[in-house]
């Protein structure tokens, strides 16, 4: 039987919208599809990097605009989605990976840490999804959603519990929109991530823990953002993969003994 879903845009000719792109694992998403696609939108809350990273894209020959959007906002992902109409034709690809990262352990964890972490990393991906979906939808095109999820979705780790349930939510509604869009030819996959090493990791965790992670998976290491970026860039491409979850964690989901 012929497959009737709206087809997606050939990669050269892609529009990709990715969010939290001015740093870390953003910026290496952003480097590694401007080699395969159209053109970029990219959006951020910072300016001024975010600008530095557009600028040197377009340094090296692609198209890229710059928007910078809370996404928290009702109206910010209203705009992003016009932006990417006017200025591009309309995205074909969306890669969720703003978000932020904070650990308490559960006893001491509070309302309004649960409630940040849930706007931002639950409420502003399902409504930028929502908007990204209705304007495919409403021209005739598939797509591809990418959300950046997190091992500890997966696995327990202690210290984690409010980030895990924000994260968890993304994995959930990952597996939904995969059969809801089907039917619109759009396609939603997540990719887990283990520690990731970004500026960020790097520099933020308390020094030791890094080491003790490592120890507990079976690679010794963690992901370089390039290594990430591949990962998104193999999902976008994988056309019969949809409600995936791919995991990037050097075996630390399945390692026996930790």
């Amino acid at each position: 039987m012929a497959n009737a879903n709206p087809p997606e845009r050939a990669a050269a000719e892609r529009v990709v919208v990715v969010t939290g792109a001015a740093r870390g694992l953003g910026q290496a998403i952003a480097a590694e599809l401007a080699t395969c696609s159209g053109a970029l939108l990219l959006v951020d809350v910072d300016e001024e990097p975010l600008a530095s990273v557009r600028n040197a894209l377009a340094a090296e020959g692609h198209t890229v605009v710059a928007h910078v959007a809370d996404l928290t906002a009702p109206e910010s992902v209203a705009d992003v989605i016009a932006l990417a109409e006017t200025e591009l034709g309309g995205a074909d690809v969306l890669i969720n990976n703003a978000g932020i990262v904070e650990y308490a352990p559960f006893l001491e964890t509070s309302r309004d840490l649960l409630r940040r972490l849930l706007e931002v990393d639950v409420e502003a991906v399902f409504f930028m999804t929502q908007a990204f979906a209705a304007s495919l939808r409403d021209r005739g095109r598939g797509g591809s959603v990418v959300n950046l999820g997190t091992i500890h979705a997966l696995s327990g780790v202690g210290g984690t519990s409010a980030y895990a349930a924000a994260k968890g939510a993304i994995h959930a509604l990952t597996r939904a929109l995969a059969v809801e869009l089907a039917p619109h030819g759009i396609r939603v996959n997540t990719l887990a991530l283990g520690p990731t090493m970004t500026e960020r990791v790097r520099t933020a965790l308390p020094e030791g823990l890094l080491e003790r992670r490592f120890k507990q998976i079976p690679l010794r290491r963690g992901a370089e953002p390039e290594e990430a970026a591949h990962a998104v860039a193999y999902l976008l491409d994988a056309a019969y993969a949809s409600g995936s979850e791919l995991v990037l964690d050097g075996g630390f989901t399945v390692f026996g003994d930790a």
